[in-house]
C-alpha cells in the first residue's frame, strides 16, 4: 500500500496523520491473526522501518562485502578476522552492524526502493 501511494508522503515519504487510516483499511482484510492494527500503530511500524533502514544502508554499502536480504552480511568462520576488524571500525559508528553477521534484513530491498 505504501509502495502504491508513496506520492502522498512526498519527496521524503512523511506521511501526513490522514494517511494511516487508508493503511488500516487496506490492512484489515489481509490479516487474520492478532488485534486490529490502529493509525498509531501503523504511524509507528513506518517510523520503525525508516529508523531501521537507516542503520542497515550502511552495512549494506561496506566495500569488498556483499549484502544479501536473508544471509546480511555472511561471515561465515573462515571470515572471522575479516569480521573481528570489520566489527571494530563499524561499531564505533553504527553499533546494530553485528547483528547483521549472518542474519539479513528481508525488507531491505523494499524499503531501499521507496527511500
Amino acid at each position: 500500500f505504501i509502495t502504491t501511494n508513496s506520492a502522498e508522503g512526498g519527496d521524503s515519504l512523511n506521511f501526513k496523520p490522514g494517511f494511516w487510516p487508508k493503511v488500516v483499511l487496506h490492512l484489515v482484510p489481509l490479516l487474520s491473526k492478532g488485534p486490529a492494527k490502529t493509525t498509531t500503530s501503523c504511524s509507528s511500524k513506518w517510523g520503525r522501518l525508516r529508523t531501521k533502514y537507516n542503520l542497515v544502508k550502511p552495512i549494506t554499502n561496506l566495500s569488498g562485502i556483499p549484502w544479501d536480504d536473508e544471509v546480511g552480511l555472511n561471515i561465515l568462520d573462515k571470515g572471522e578476522t575479516v569480521w573481528k576488524e570489520l566489527i571494530l571500525i563499524t561499531t564505533q559508528k553504527n553499533p546494530v552492524a553485528k547483528s547483521f553477521r549472518k542474519k539479513g534484513w528481508t525488507h531491505f530491498s523494499a524499503m531501499h526502493a521507496l527511500l
